[in-house]
């Protein structure tokens, strides 16, 4: 059997269209494609509400992961098998422009996720779907489980001008493993200190030190996940 090039396949598609004997999905088979696709996804929205780990849950998100991989589906089954209405697809959702900013690196993640599932199941690769989706999510829920005893947070700590910051920089070094300067504001009326500090468990009485000192206006402790914009 000679193997078929680009021009066979464009021939054959436009000879299916002309024919009419374009292979044509059964009702069972778009509700069951549809029907297994949002079950996966109400898994993928199990695992995303159980191992979020950034600032703000936001459900409309997580609802809008089981819409992307019902809606993927229904895409894939339409435009499986006609090469011309695929071409035709590809352009038309080119147009979109999805101006929804994803912070959360974790996600994007979850967002191929459950495209990558509207696919395989699109065109009824439910073992794909099914024994992928199991995996990624024993890999989620492992790595999310094994978290860190240093939590990072910042240190925001306003003083008078004539206070001296080694005091200061001594005490926190003194209560946490780990301290970095982020900035430092020097005015004619204060000075203020922002740091990232790695602290063990709970023990966050060197800020009690700090705001105990005469000269301390305000001492903040925030809890930090590297982004400044989600505080």
């Amino acid at each position: 059997m000679e193997p078929l090039s680009f021009t066979d396949i464009f021939n054959k598609s436009l000879l299916s269209i002309a024919s009419g004997s374009i292979d044509q999905l059964t009702p069972v088979d778009i509700i069951l494609n549809l029907l297994i696709s949002f079950l996966v996804g109400m898994f993928i929205f199990y695992i995303y509400r159980k191992t979020f780990q950034g600032v703000l849950y936001q459900r409309s998100f997580n609802i809008s992961l089981v819409i992307a991989s019902t809606v993927t589906s229904l895409i894939i089954m339409t435009i499986s098998g006609n090469l011309i209405l695929s071409l035709g697809m590809v352009g038309a959702l080119s147009i979109v422009r999805f101006r929804t900013p994803i912070k959360d690196s974790m996600d994007l993640v979850f967002l191929f996720w459950a495209i990558s599932v509207g696919i395989a199941n699109g065109v009824s690769y439910y073992n794909i779907s099914i024994i992928g989706s199991i995996v990624i999510a024993l890999v989620i829920l492992f790595l999310t489980s094994r978290k860190n005893d240093e939590q990072p947070y910042l240190l925001i700590v306003q003083l008078g001008p004539e206070t001296d910051e080694k005091t200061v920089l001594d005490l926190v070094e003194e209560g946490s493993s780990l301290s970095l300067l982020k900035s430092k504001i020097m005015t004619a009326e204060f000075l203020e200190l922002i740091l990232e500090v790695r602290i063990k468990g709970k023990d966050t009485d060197f800020v009690n030190k700090i705001q105990q000192m005469p000269t301390t206006s305000k001492a903040t402790l925030i809890s930090y996940a590297g982004d400044y914009a989600s505080l």
